[in-house]
């Protein structure tokens, strides 16, 4: 199945894109989606998402077709999903 990713701040940052996509096997959770993006783009896209004990971050939000998703819940992805992932904003 193939998704649509589009990355806020620091993510789009270290992506050095706001939008990507990518091809998963069927039945693949939030979860899953995180541990193959920092694969991706390596630790310092891990370190915006994961704490130093590979906690997830609550500060991140996780979108999935305009609904906003708890990580802990780990839904499940679908053919055709758009998934936003927003880092926090900083800066003055």
């Amino acid at each position: 199945m193939k998704i649509k990713l589009r990355y806020t701040a620091q993510l789009k940052d270290v992506a050095k894109a706001g939008t990507d996509e990518m091809e998963l096997k069927e039945n693949v959770g939030i979860k899953n989606l995180l541990d193959q993006l920092v694969k991706k783009y390596d630790k310092e896209f891990g370190a915006i998402l994961f704490d130093t004990k590979g906690n997830y971050r609550n500060s991140n939000l996780i979108v999935i077709n305009q609904s906003q998703v708890n990580y802990a819940e780990n839904s499940l992805l679908k053919d055709g999903d758009k998934v936003t992932i927003m880092s926090p904003i900083s800066g003055g």
